[in-house]
């Protein structure tokens, strides 16, 4: 049932002046699930369009979705003057230098953007280790990362502490592949909205002399995406901040490389939960045989990909431009031949300069993919923005002072973007089941 933006406050036991009183987040938690509830309510009125037969019922309905779709904009667009004049207010979690002037940002690597600003603020964390609780806190400092990309990203080192043989033996993690191939942009808001055309009621047609001109209407509905927060910090003793090499590495390897592999997850999988972003594998179109059900003889893992690239196809939708595979699926992949009785490796699947592609469209080998599933699409259409990129504060919290300790934060705040008529370039699905539903 259609309820404005305040009824729905009401029903959360919520005034608008207590509204008004939220923080940022808040907010737009509670703007996201208005905006929600009321673009399931038109999705429902759109799919009761299709079932009506007199021109009476589709204008009957097509004028609730009007309203709705009209209360919708604007509760986004009041929703988003709100957040913006709330983030105004926020002032920065943690002081600056001393002298309030020290500029942090660099041009480099994240390697060398991390290791200059820490050769630069080597006073204040020299006043960090060796200073008084109250000038301690005076000189915290921040980091900014402007790159996320992930060329020239984090690499190994040798971390030389006390006097012992130099060197970590890190835990074994992922390459972090697949935000190379999603769009990047920045987030200049809260929420990230786009009008999309929902319905389309009548066509193009011959009109004789006199008659009546063939009508199209449509119906244009805003969706949006809020702005999440993704954080994570680790403690350093004082001593280690001494070592300005240590400190750059277990920044990068420690902190960064942690932050990049949980927004890639974040890219594939996340559930759009809380502080979770809209994940691929959630938007994406569930794969379907379609015409070519029960049609192919002995169905392979190949056969599976080439329909999923035909159901992209046929949704009018973009060459797909990445397919992820977990790794032992992609050696299977390889080890595909002609036929029992033709030992040739598969025509389709070349590799060129360390790259494996099927038809053109390069196949990512990450373990962040689960086994025996797969995800293909085209990531020009998914658009990961980010309000700053990654953020490292270092500073005093708790009982660091008593403890002799240090805490280093990092912080990334932004939202995965697939606009809605752009979600059908998206397809996934298990191999095992697909292939049953292939086979003749």
């Amino acid at each position: 049932m259609f309820k404005t933006f305040l009824e729905f406050l009401t029903v959360k036991e919520i005034s608008q002046e207590s509204f008004d009183g939220l923080t940022a987040d808040k907010k737009a938690e509670l703007s996201s699930e208005y905006n929600t509830e009321l673009k399931s309510y038109i999705v429902e009125l759109e799919q009761e369009v299709k079932s009506k037969s007199t021109a009476e019922e589709v204008a009957e309905l097509k004028s609730q979705i009007k309203a709705a779709t009209e209360a919708r904009n604007e509760a986004i667009d009041s929703q988003m003057k709100s957040i913006n004049e709330s983030l105004k207010q926020h002032g920065i979690v943690l002081k600056k230098v001393a002298d309030g002037n020290v500029s942090t940002k660099s041009n480099g690597t994240p390697a060398d953007q991390i290791k200059s600003q820490l050769e630069a603020n080597k006073d204040n964390i020299e006043t960090l280790i060796n200073g008084s609780k109250s000038d301690a806190k005076a000189s915290e400092f921040s980091l900014e990362l402007k790159d996320i990309s992930i060329s020239g990203s984090i690499t190994g080192g040798n971390v030389p502490v006390e006097q012992r043989i130099a060197g970590v033996g890190n835990l074994p993690t992922r390459q972090v592949r697949l935000l190379d191939v999603i769009a990047k942009g920045t987030a200049l808001s809260n929420i990230i909205s786009w009008v999309y055309e929902a319905t389309e009621v009548g066509n193009v047609g011959g009109t004789a002399e006199g008659a009546v001109k063939n009508q199209i209407d449509l119906t244009w509905v805003v969706d949006s995406e809020n702005v999440k927060k993704r954080t994570a910090f680790f403690k350093a003793t004082t001593e280690s901040l001494e070592d300005i090499e240590w400190m750059n590495t277990q920044i990068r390897g420690n902190l960064v490389k942690r932050m990049e592999k949980d927004l890639e997850s974040q890219v594939h999988d996340g559930d759009n939960v809380g502080q979770n972003l809209n994940g691929l594998k959630g938007i994406a179109t569930p794969w379907a045989g379609g015409t070519f059900t029960g049609t192919v003889d002995n169905a392979n893992e190949i056969d599976v990909l080439i329909v999923a690239m035909d159901q992209i196809a046929i949704a009018d939708q973009e060459m797909p431009d990445f397919i992820t595979m977990f790794p032992s699926d992609v050696t299977a992949l390889k080890l595909i031949k002609t036929s029992t009785t033709d030992r040739r490796y598969v025509d389709r699947l070349t590799m060129v300069a360390g790259q494996l592609s099927l038809d053109g469209v390069p196949i990512i080998a990450t373990t962040l993919e689960t086994a025996g599933e797969f995800l293909i699409g085209n990531g020009n259409l998914a658009t990961l923005y980010d309000k700053g990129s990654i953020r490292i504060d270092v500073g005093l919290d708790g009982n660091d002072f008593t403890e002799n300790k240090r805490t280093i934060l990092g912080e990334w705040r932004g939202a995965l973007v697939v606009e809605t008529n752009d979600r059908s370039a998206f397809v996934t699905g298990v191999f095992a089941t697909a292939k049953t539903a292939l086979n003749v």
